[in-house]
């Protein structure tokens, strides 16, 4: 009789019987592995967030502020560069082209082989040869040579203003 019963049971019964027997039941290995995975994603995820940041703060960001021509003044031409970034920045600075109507006017660079501008301030560059006469607004672009903390080179873009 005993026999009877067991064989009338369906073959859902008897799986369930066997999944009720095993329940919660992860095997330690692919439990550990399932571990490490995570640390091992996570240590990548704050390294590339690490170093994506440091890089980053240490980038140089500088800003032309005024660029002035003075008509019969010794120098002619003055620019203000503020250095915005977190540490100090070693640039040499090439000629200026600017655009004035349909003229092409060059402003080449004074006494400088490099200036040194620190973080957090700003520095005044003197041109001496200007060959023709900007006007006010005038669109001018330089090429900045970064060489610290970082290599890099730049084209800066800015308008002149004059009296």
């Amino acid at each position: 009789m005993l026999k009877n019963k067991y064989r009338l049971c369906s073959a859902y019964t008897m799986s369930r019987g066997l999944l009720e027997r095993r329940r919660g039941a992860l095997p330690p290995i692919l439990t550990a592995l399932i571990t490490i995975a995570a640390l091992v994603s996570a240590a990548l995820v704050g390294w590339f967030i690490f170093t994506t940041t440091s890089s980053a703060v240490r980038q140089p960001v500088l800003d032309i502020v005024d660029a002035y021509y003075l008509p019969g003044a010794n120098p002619p031409f003055y620019m203000t560069i503020r250095n915005l970034g977190t540490s100090d920045v070693t640039l040499q600075l090439g000629q200026i082209t600017c655009s004035s109507g349909t003229s092409s006017i060059t402003i080449n660079n004074g006494t400088y082989s490099s200036i040194r501008v620190v973080r957090g301030s700003t520095v005044v560059v003197r041109y001496t040869s200007v060959s023709g006469t900007p006007r006010d607004g005038d669109l001018c672009i330089v090429q900045v040579s970064i060489t610290a903390p970082v290599t890099a080179t730049i084209i800066e873009q800015f308008r002149i203003t004059t009296p």
